[in-house]
């Protein structure tokens, strides 16, 4: 038997279709509640379902936790690295990495467990995998203002090597990335090859 589901699932749902803002709140304050009350229930009640396609729980849990980081920091540096290890192997990999979009929560807490966040972000801008190294260029700059994250001229240095990256999609994110915290190199511009891939292919890749 499923507590979390027992008590939330009804609740969960509502929030996806009819929630008022309000509602939210206290949805948010009574899911940091029961995690708090017994966190190695609540961990393994969540992993039953927390990929769930239907239900989507993990943007709200998410948020919750975030709301008591100093508890939690553990549980979301433990998540990202499970979600970057299955996106490798789902049969869908875009779908998995769109559920570190809720690590906005905590990127700028100044809490030691971002550092190890942002250390394992930086370590997949070396990985193979397309879905999870544009997860990362995608996320990593967002980091980079929080006194916890060390070794930024490396994380900057490595995002400017994607500019020249094989894939034109690692280029043009990391393009955009960079582009937005005004981190690109001196006089760079994006190439007329990969803005016509952009105008005919799209935008590639994560969020």
């Amino acid at each position: 038997m499923n507590g979390f589901l027992l008590i939330f699932e009804d609740r969960i749902k509502d929030f996806w279709e009819k929630y008022t803002e309000a509602e939210m709140q206290e949805l948010f304050a009574d899911i940091l509640t029961y995690a708090n009350a017994n966190p190695q229930a609540f961990v393994k009640e969540l992993e039953q379902v927390q990929f769930d396609p239907v239900l989507q729980p993990l943007p709200i849990v998410l948020e919750a936790l975030s709301r008591d980081s100093d508890k939690w920091g553990e549980f979301f540096v433990n998540l990202l690295n499970t979600i970057l290890v299955k996106a490798k192997s789902s049969a869908n990999p875009q779908e998995m990495v769109d559920n570190l979009i809720e690590f906005a929560h905590i990127e700028t807490h100044p809490k030691l467990f971002v550092k190890h966040v942002a250390k394992r972000l930086h370590q997949e801008l070396t990985d193979d995998n397309l879905y999870t190294k544009s997860a990362a260029i995608s996320m990593l700059p967002n980091y980079l203002d929080n006194p916890v994250v060390v070794d930024k001229e490396d994380i900057i240095q490595e995002l400017q090597n994607k500019l020249r990256n094989p894939k034109w999609q690692i280029r043009y994110l990391a393009y955009i990335s960079l582009k937005k915290f005004n981190l690109l190199p001196p006089d760079y511009s994006l190439s007329f090859t990969d803005k016509l891939l952009r105008m005919y292919k799209g935008r590639p890749l994560t969020y």
